[in-house]
């Protein structure tokens, strides 16, 4: 009986002796967690895009001739946007990239749309006033374009011509 007794005394002082132990533990490793999670959901340094303009090598390589609105930012007769009725195209460190419609935006003129994804961004497109009515098919618009990262940050905004037709 006392056999009994003595390990009765032990376990309960053993057992005693580990739950701080594994609250202190669990409390240790939901800190680690949650330190990780902060590291993992902050947004790295914004990274500032100047995109490049779209040559008539890049346009008819890639056969982007044809009903779109070429967007040329400030005074700049370079084209820094293709954008049609699937498809947008930007040049990005010297490689042209390609954006996908988002079907349920808003369309603009020559088919185009507001808005385009691609694996690394997003391009916003917005067109106002008529600027000049073109002789064959083209009309010159003010347009407006804005290239946003993963998380959702402006890392391109350009204002200036945007011409519609074929």
């Amino acid at each position: 009986m006392l056999r009994i007794a003595i390990s009765t005394v032990i376990l309960l002082t053993a057992a005693c002796g580990e739950a701080p132990l594994d609250a202190e533990q669990e409390s240790y490793d939901a800190a680690v967690v949650e330190r990780v999670r902060e590291a993992n959901d902050a947004e790295p340094p914004l990274a500032e895009v100047v995109p490049e303009t779209i040559g008539y090598p890049d346009m008819e390589a890639n056969d982007l001739l044809g009903l779109a609105c070429s967007y040329a930012p400030g005074t700049s007769m370079g084209v820094r946007v293709i954008a049609r009725e699937t498809d947008a195209y930007m040049k990005i460190d010297g490689e042209l990239m390609r954006f996908a419609a988002d079907p349920g935006s808003r369309e603009l003129p020559a088919n185009s749309r507001t808005l385009y994804n691609s694996r690394q961004y997003a391009l916003r497109l917005a067109i106002d006033d008529i600027v000049a009515e073109g002789e064959i098919e083209d009309t010159s618009y003010e347009g407006t374009l804005w290239l946003y990262d993963r998380w959702d940050r402006v890392v391109y905004t350009g204002t200036g011509t945007a011409v519609c037709g074929v």
